[in-house]
Formats: structure tokens, C-alpha cells, sequence
């Protein structure tokens, strides 16, 4: 009896173990099962009565398009998820997806009938509104639809899983409105529209692109998931038939799918190039902040060769470390660079410390003013009388041939640029002086970078012609 009970422990500890091992794979079965709450006949019905794009499903569309466009236009992201919630786009999308995965071509036909009638509409709504909106600005909730990447499809392909999941169940869920949200059909058509309204194609074809990627991405998770819950196909396709099907779908992932890779790169790339840059600052010009700093820089990337213009105030840096500190970038990763260097030296730095207690008495000096405006007196008239001559005197004083040769570093791409002064009246308040800068850019350089770059300028001038008001004029 001894000499067995070592046996029968190890038999014991051995069922206990196949019974743990047991219990730990139900679970998980339990845990991924989709067929617990599967309404595979409810499912089919419920996207096909809802992929047409008519009636309440077409004025639903518009509306949310009108919102989305409203929402770009004024950089509002709640504007922007309240479209979201309403579009009825991801219906016709999922029914192209059900239609290949069941392989109903009748189905497929109107899915894709109706889905090119959605981009249609979608199309002309917002690039109507884009063409009649008095603002129309490159805001930044449009800029981030126009650099799609891979991660962008990621986005649409747990969206669309969410999605079919969610509407094939039996007690329906009410994750539809997020997948809306997260999948974000609706902002990259508005964008579409952006760029036809201003004849950017640059933004039109990135924005179009995303778009399409997220559609394809959708109906591509809604038919393998389709497959993999085994609904019932109407009729069963020969091994010839289904390998074409599976390269023809390869192939055209592939195609869709390699372009956002190539984007996903360059928009790690300048992640990078912007860490590399940013550290040689820090190490290398900015050793001693008391003696020189960096203000500001510019990353100019072109296609073999690219300049790093850095804005330089305090103690000159030489000419012959120039090619030290290219080499410096070179070793960081930056080949190709060259680097050049915007020397502020006439700046004293004592004044720049001691600027926090200058803008403090301005401070008192604004008090005063409004106390003066408040009191109707004719200490006010002087005032404004002044601070009109001191805003005149400071227009007259500013640099512009120095400036004028440092904005053309910066920017080469501009062609001319003036400066003068115009007056300015709201009618309620005494006329004011603003200084106006005329500028003419190279007319090869597109509208995306055009907007862009002015922006930059914009600042530049602020802070180069010590300017709290700067209006910038195209011609």
C-alpha cells in the first residue's frame, strides 16, 4: 500500500491539472464566442434595409455633411463628433462587405450604387459650403486629415469589427454611434470638399485617400468576419472562382494599403528629424543660455539636400563651426543638411531678462489708460494723441531691409515683399495706424504650403519687427 501511494498522488495532481487546463480553455472559448447572440437572418435584413442612400438616409447624410463642414471651418471638434454620430455612411459600407462575404452580387451592385451616391452628395454639399464660407482657413482640425497612414487604417479596422459585431447581434447594441466615431468617415469628404473649393488637389487627393482607406478597411473586417461566422452564402463559388476572388482582394489591399505605409514613414521621419534637431540645439547652441540662445528654427527638407535655418540671438557663432556642427548633424542622422545660422547679435540679452519687469509697468500704464477713458477727460485725447505718434515712430524704425533679407533666408520660395503703413477705423473707436506687408510668393509653390508658410511669417514678422499687430497681404 506504501509503495503505491506515490502513484495515486501523481494521478491526483494530474487530473487536477487536465481539469484546471479545461476550465482555462472554456473560459476563453466563452470569452471569444461569437455565436452566443448571433442573428445571422437579422443581420443581412438590418444592413440591407438600411445601405440605400434615399429619403431619410440622404437627408441625414446632407445634414451631417453641413455639420462636419461647419465643424471644420470653425476648428470644432465637438461640431465635429455631433456629424459623426448622425452620418449614415457606415450602412452601404458594411453592405458591400456582407454582399462579398455572402457572395450576393445583386446586393453588391446596389451597396456599391448607393455608396458612390453618398460620396456624390457628400462632394457637392461641402464644396458648396467651402466655396460660399466667408472663413474658409486651413484649420488645424482639416490639416490632420490630409497626412493619412497606416495607423489610420488600424483605426477602421477594429472599427469595422466593433461595427459588424455589434449589428450582428440579436439585442442590438449601442456601440454603433462610437464606431461612427472612431472610424471618422465623415471629416476626410468635408476635407475632399475643401480642396475642391479651393482647387488644392494636394489636400483633395490625401483627404479622398483616408476616406477610402477607412471605407475599404471597414468593409474588408465586416467580410472576413462575416466568413469567419459562417452566414450562409447563396451560391457556393468553384476553388477557381475563390482563389481569383482572394488575389483579386490581396491585390488591391496591397495597392491601397502601401501608400499609407509610405506616409506612416514620413510622418515618423519628421517626428525624428524634429527630436534630432531639437536635441542639437540644446547641446550645441544653447551650452550657455546667459551668452547665446536659440529663438527659433526652420527645417527646410528637400529631395536630396535639405537647410536648417536657426534663428541665433547673443554671442555670434563663427563661420568655421558651421561645417563642424553639419557634421554633428550628419552623425545625428541628418545627412545632407546645411546649416544656416541668423545672427541677432545687435539683441542684448540684459534686455531681454529684464523684459518681465518692463511688460509689469506696461501693465500700470494700461491701467492708467483705462482710467482715463473712463473719466471722458481731456488727458485721454493727449494719451491716445501719444500712444498714436509712439505707434508711428516704432512703424518708421523698423528694419525692413534687414528683415526683408532674413525672410527671404527663411523662405526662398518668396518673390517680393513690401511694407507700409494704412489707417484703420471701426467707426466707434479714433482711427488707428497697422502696418500692412504686401508679399508675393513663386507662383510654382502650392496653396497648402503657401498657407502654411504664411502663417510662419506671419510670426516671424511679429517678433523680428517687434509688431503686436501684423496683416499679411497676398497678391
Amino acid at each position: 500500500m506504501d509503495s503505491n501511494q506515490p502513484i495515486e498522488e501523481n494521478k491526483t495532481i494530474g487530473q487536477k491539472a487536465d481539469n484546471w487546463i479545461n476550465a482555462i480553455q472554456k473560459w476563453l472559448q466563452d470569452l471569444v464566442d461569437l455565436e452566443k447572440g448571433l442573428d445571422r437572418e437579422g443581420t443581412i435584413i438590418a444592413i440591407k434595409s438600411n445601405k440605400r442612400m434615399r429619403g431619410a438616409n440622404a437627408w441625414l447624410l446632407i445634414c451631417s455633411i453641413m455639420i462636419a463642414s461647419l465643424g471644420l471651418d470653425l476648428d470644432s471638434g465637438a461640431v465635429i463628433i455631433g456629424a459623426m454620430l448622425i452620418s449614415p455612411l457606415m450602412a452601404p459600407i458594411l453592405g458591400v462587405g456582407l454582399s462579398v462575404a455572402i457572395n450576393d452580387r445583386e446586393a453588391l451592385g446596389i451597396s456599391l450604387q448607393h455608396f458612390t451616391l453618398a460620396i456624390i452628395l457628400a462632394l457637392i454639399s461641402s464644396t458648396l459650403y467651402f466655396a460660399i464660407t466667408p472663413f474658409g482657413d486651413l484649420t488645424p482640425q482639416i490639416k490632420s486629415r490630409t497626412e493619412p497612414n497606416l495607423l489610420d487604417g488600424l483605426v477602421a479596422v477594429f472599427g469595422g469589427l466593433a461595427g459588424i459585431i455589434s449589428t450582428s447581434r440579436k439585442e442590438k447594441s449601442s456601440a454603433i454611434p462610437g464606431v461612427a466615431i472612431a472610424t471618422a468617415l465623415m471629416p476626410p469628404l468635408c476635407v475632399t470638399g475643401y480642396g475642391l473649393a479651393n482647387q488644392n488637389w494636394t489636400i483633395a487627393l490625401n483627404s479622398f485617400y483616408l476616406f477610402f482607406l477607412n471605407s475599404f478597411f471597414i468593409a474588408m473586417t465586416a467580410f472576413l468576419l462575416i466568413r469567419y461566422m459562417k452566414f450562409e452564402m447563396h451560391t457556393y463559388e468553384d476553388k477557381r472562382e475563390a482563389r481569383r476572388t482572394r488575389t483579386i482582394l490581396i491585390l488591391f489591399s496591397l495597392l491601397l494599403v502601401l501608400p499609407s505605409v509610405y506616409i506612416l514613414y514620413n510622418v515618423y521621419q519628421k517626428r525624428q528629424d524634429i527630436a534630432t534637431i531639437e536635441t542639437f540645439i540644446e547641446e550645441y547652441i544653447n551650452q550657455d543660455p546667459a551668452q547665446r540662445k536659440c529663438s527659433d528654427y526652420t527645417f527646410l527638407r528637400g529631395d536630396s539636400t535639405h537647410t536648417l535655418v536657426l534663428e541665433v540671438f547673443g554671442k555670434d557663432i563663427p563661420n568655421d563651426s558651421i561645417p563642424l556642427f553639419e557634421e554633428i548633424l550628419k552623425e545625428e542622422g541628418l545627412k545632407n543638411t546645411n546649416l544656416r545660422i541668423i545672427q541677432e547679435s545687435d539683441l542684448d540679452l540684459e534686455k531681454v531678462r529684464n523684459m518681465d519687469n518692463k511688460l509689469a509697468n506696461l501693465g500700470s500704464v494700461v491701467n492708467q489708460l483705462e482710467i482715463a477713458q473712463n473719466e471722458k477727460s481731456a488727458q485721454q485725447l493727449l494719451i491716445e494723441g501719444l500712444v498714436q505718434k509712439v505707434d508711428s515712430l516704432q512703424y518708421r524704425s523698423v528694419p525692413f531691409e534687414k528683415i526683408g533679407q532674413e525672410a527671404k533666408t527663411v523662405f526662398p520660395d518668396i518673390v517680393e515683399l513690401s511694407f507700409g503703413r494704412m489707417q484703420r477705423s471701426d467707426f466707434n473707436n479714433q482711427v488707428q495706424q497697422v502696418p500692412v506687408w504686401l508679399i508675393d510668393w513663386d507662383r510654382r509653390k502650392s496653396t497648402n504650403a503657401v498657407l502654411r508658410d504664411e502663417k510662419k511669417l506671419k510670426d516671424f514678422l511679429k517678433v523680428r519687427a517687434q509688431l503686436d499687430t501684423v496683416i499679411l497681404i497676398r497678391y
